[in-house]
């Protein structure tokens, strides 16, 4: 009965919900065209030479009364030998125990990067060139509070130092990809809608090349006025800030043809915060100022300091032949050709040159040949049906290992509250 009086209460909630909800309009015709115009038609597959390089990797949690936490992580990377059809196969688990600990999922990451860096560089002793593949960005974002980075110091600086590696490896010619399933950032489009404003207000461009936040750069334009704007393009532009979606939606709807959106070279989150509007690019923002007065944070800022002086990531979305959808792709710049540093940017920009552009080419092309059935890369499938950790056996082979440990090195081993509830009146 108290089942049929939740989803009654459901059927009211939800419609009622929805129907404030406007769907996305993506018939803004000067916007439209702006999106694009950075869209490159390209379906061709080009095969690779030498090996391709596939990582992935999960973990699993216990937590005890009192705020005891071990973490099990675990990865894989697949070595595809192109020449003769061979799969070498690395693999590493790694564990972390601690009160209240935290940066679970970067000590998965790291632990996924440090198997693909170790892969790639077997791949590279028996062959002459490598493909890399990791599920996930290569893109550095964090929480920018100090407080919170000393509680995940130590986890956080292994995490910067191996994408700090894997960056060293593209600049020497290694090709390592990020592929994201699902995301959702809008910084390309963000770029794009703020081109489009400058351009039709002259005396707008001050300030708004920093933003990332559509929400952001929605109130400073609404604090403008526009008044540079006739009363229904005005309503246009401001109708086109409302709408919150992602790049990844955005491209998915717009674009019928495979191809790739023009690389954008991302520029270090930091610049974006309040208060960095005037920074010279990272090394004179004022957080890294703040953070380097503090010496338990030096170790993160030396970390920092090694991510950023590395080549930036170009962020581009990529839709495979014969498939509705696109995927997210951090490809570290270096292999586009470009030399620049990622500290000295002070703004996101576009690669627009043709070599940069044939460079992308050559990578999207290898990413269509490795497109099986259904899959848009299948290496990636492949690596993420082993590496995962699956929950019944986590809780009926992992688990007591951890418990048996904990006692015997003399530690009171209790359930959580929540779990022992979990099990009494749900049976898991």
């Amino acid at each position: 009965m108290s089942e049929e009086q939740f989803f009654q209460i459901f059927l009211e909630r939800i419609r009622e919900t929805l129907s404030r909800l406007n769907p996305v309009d993506f018939n803004n015709s000067i916007f439209t065209n702006a999106y694009l115009s950075k869209w490159n038609a390209f379906g061709e597959t080009i095969k690779p030479q030498g090996a391709i390089v596939a990582c992935d990797g999960s973990f699993g949690e216990s937590s005890f009364s009192g705020g005891l936490v071990v973490i099990v992580a675990r990865a894989i990377a697949h070595i595809y030998s192109l020449n003769d059809n061979r799969i070498t196969s690395v693999f590493e688990v790694d564990t972390k125990a601690g009160y209240r600990l935290e940066g679970r999922t970067l000590f998965m990451k790291t632990l996924e990067l440090r198997v693909l860096r170790r892969a790639l560089e077997k791949a590279l002793e028996e062959h002459i060139e490598a493909f890399g593949i990791f599920d996930g960005s290569l893109y550095l974002t964090f929480l920018h509070h100090k407080d919170r980075l000393k509680k995940i110091s130590s986890v956080f600086e292994d995490y910067v130092r191996e994408l700090s590696n894997i960056l060293k490896l593209a600049e020497k010619g290694v090709k390592i990809i990020g592929v994201s399933k699902d995301s959702d950032i809008n910084y390309l489009r963000a770029k794009v809608v703020t081109s489009v404003l400058t351009e039709l207000c002259k005396g707008m461009s001050n300030g708004i090349a920093r933003r990332r936040s559509l929400k952001k750069l929605l109130k400073d334009i609404t604090s403008k006025g526009l008044e540079c704007l006739d009363e229904s393009l005005r309503s246009l532009c401001l109708r086109e800030l409302e709408q919150d979606f992602s790049d990844e939606g955005l491209y998915s709807e717009l674009t019928l043809e495979p191809g790739f959106t023009t690389p954008l070279l991302l520029a270090p989150q930091t610049i974006f915060l309040t208060g960095e509007s005037k920074a010279n690019g990272w090394r004179d923002t004022s957080f890294r100022r703040h953070i380097g007065k503090d010496e338990d944070l030096s170790g993160v800022l030396k970390s920092l300091d090694e991510y950023f002086s590395s080549t930036p990531i170009a962020l581009t979305y990529w839709k495979p032949p014969n498939m509705s959808v696109v995927y997210r792709l951090d490809v570290p710049a270096s292999l586009l050709g470009y030399s620049g540093k990622c500290e000295d940017l002070t703004e996101d920009v576009f690669l627009e040159g043709r070599d940069y552009l044939e460079s992308m080419k050559n990578i999207v092309g290898v990413l269509n040949w490795m497109r099986h059935g259904p899959y848009a890369v299948y290496p990636i499938v492949e690596v993420d049906s082993i590496a995962k950790l699956d929950r019944s056996l986590y809780k009926s082979a992992y688990e007591p290992v951890i418990v048996e440990e904990l006692k015997k090195r003399g530690f009171k081993v209790n359930p959580r509250k929540r779990k022992i509830r979990d099990i009494v009146l749900r049976g898991y």
